[in-house]
């Protein structure tokens, strides 16, 4: 799913913490920053909502 960031998303995410990186999936492969599922991730690593204009989830994501 592909989300438009807006002023709305991004106090939401600070307000509630929102984790939805590969970063904080429980999938995610630290060591060779990977998805232990073989999805390919790049476009769901080290975003910042502060800053981009589109977010892409990931539809397997399951917050670690």
């Amino acid at each position: 799913m592909i989300l438009v960031v807006d002023e709305r998303f991004r106090h939401e995410v600070l307000m509630y913490r929102l984790c939805f990186t590969c970063e904080s999936c429980a999938w995610f492969d630290g060591e060779d920053l990977s998805c232990s599922h073989g999805y390919p991730n790049e476009s769901h690593r080290g975003i910042d909502a502060q800053t981009v204009e589109r977010v892409v989830f990931c539809k397997e994501f399951e917050l670690a």
